[in-house]
């Protein structure tokens, strides 16, 4: 019983102990290529320089009932946009949002008397 697992044991290591297969390699080239002087880096777009989303205009709009005009503006109840300003950390508010809708009493001057604003 033992004579074949020697046998065996002796053929595995002599298959171990024969010389190494030929390996052939690439050379390693150290030698770096010359970058091309009329080569341009793309311009950055707009997006990646301010990854935050654009704030929406605050600009009030009135609703027409509930106000009036007055010599160098408008005054009423009007809808807009109220911002959401980034305050806290970036896991407590919602700093995706620009702003919320908003409803309330608002008065917006220095227009001149005569254009009616659109």
């Amino acid at each position: 019983m033992r004579t074949p697992s020697i046998v065996a044991l002796l053929v595995f290591a002599a298959a171990l102990a024969g010389p190494p297969p030929a390996v052939s390699a690439d050379p390693l080239s150290l030698k770096t290529h010359p970058v091309p002087s009329d080569r341009v880096a793309p311009p950055l777009p707009d997006r990646d320089l301010y990854p935050q989303r654009p704030s929406l205009p605050q600009t009030p709009k009135f609703i027409r009932p509930l106000s009036r005009g007055t010599s160098t503006g408008r005054a009423g109840v009007a809808g807009y946009t109220a911002p959401n300003p980034p305050v806290g950390s970036r896991v407590a508010g919602d700093h995706e949002n620009p702003g919320w809708p908003a409803v309330g009493f608002a008065v917006e001057w220095g227009r001149s008397p005569g254009g009616e604003r659109r």
